[in-house]
């Protein structure tokens, strides 16, 4: 694991504000997040559960949860965000990649930010941390499989380099190249949020 990585999975919570001021704490996901994650996918929207599994998803199987949210961070990565202002702090919003067997530097990705989250640059911040680690893991590309009604989330792969193909009617296969540098994306919202993240990671690497 990089210098730069090893930070971001420190096991204390660290906060972020959203483009609104919102105050959000995020941190790596842990076995113990099995609950939030059930009841995060019970406050999502049916629109916003079907752009995140692409069928009619309502409930999570114990055996789903554990798979989840047990994770070794090295081949299933995942970063979650709470709310810190509410009872328990629930989960906002998480972002996490699956390496392929087939193919071990490119891993499936996957974000998802409750709806009354979304519009405020929660999923960016969740990929760019993802995207920190997961290139400390030696994941070079993540791939996507996005719905082609989901703008913001299309939007922010293309921020980022994707190629994108149709795989079907009305969805779409994305290979979004992982940033080695974030300081050499290019001056979008999505860039500028990636590089304020590795930015902050190399203060943390240093101890500032």
């Amino acid at each position: 694991m990089t210098s730069v990585a090893a930070p971001l999975l420190a096991s204390r919570p660290s906060e972020f504000r959203l483009r609104d001021g919102t105050r959000v704490l995020v941190r790596p996901i842990r076995a113990e997040d099995r609950d939030r994650l059930q009841v995060g996918l019970h406050q999502l929207s049916a629109a916003s559960r079907y752009q995140r599994f692409h069928a009619a998803v309502s409930e999570l199987s114990p055996q789903q949860l554990r798979e989840l949210s047990e994770i070794d961070h090295v081949n299933h990565l995942a970063w979650i965000a709470l709310d810190p202002t509410l009872p328990e702090q629930p989960a906002v919003g998480v972002a996490r990649c699956i390496r392929l067997p087939q193919e071990p530097r490119t891993a499936e990705v996957a974000v998802t930010v409750l709806d009354a989250y979304q519009g405020r640059g929660l999923g960016t911040l969740l990929l760019g941390l993802l995207s920190q680690t997961a290139a400390a893991q030696d994941i070079r590309t993540f791939r996507a499989y996005v719905l082609e009604d989901n703008e913001a989330m299309l939007r922010i792969f293309r921020d980022l380099g994707a190629h994108v193909g149709r795989l079907d009617v009305g969805e779409y296969q994305l290979d979004i190249p992982v940033p080695e540098d974030p300081g050499r994306l290019p001056d979008t919202p999505t860039g500028r949020v990636f590089k304020a993240v590795a930015a902050r990671a190399r203060r943390e690497a240093a101890g500032v």
